[in-house]
């Protein structure tokens, strides 16, 4: 096993990021920064700033949670940190170390 990095970043459906929808500019700012293992993961409730935001039958919010996590070497993970750093002002960003088994996806085999 090798040490890399896993950076989440938390969005909203509605959110933007230099004038565009958050999920598009993040995923663009992540493939400018070399990140090569990149998910988006769509919450069906959530709580923070703006409140609750739930995807129950009662209230079909279009304002869910999304979640963008990315996992690559600490290297990598840190210079799109600081890549993106200005462009981060409004979202929670997380990053901690993990340990990777599948280190292929780190060296761009197949």
């Amino acid at each position: 096993m090798i040490e890399g990095s896993c950076l989440r970043i938390y969005l909203t459906e509605s959110g933007k990021i230099d004038g565009k929808p958050a999920m598009e500019a993040i995923l663009e700012l992540c493939r400018q920064a070399g990140l090569s293992g990149v998910s988006v993961l769509r919450g069906i409730e959530g709580m923070g700033e703006g409140g609750v935001h739930s995807a129950s039958f009662l209230s079909l919010s279009a304002d869910l949670p999304l979640l963008v996590e990315a996992i690559d070497s600490r290297e990598k993970i840190e210079h799109a940190m600081e890549q993106m750093r200005p462009h981060l002002a409004h979202c929670l960003v997380a990053c901690w170390p993990v340990s990777l088994m599948r280190t292929e996806y780190l060296h761009g085999h197949d």
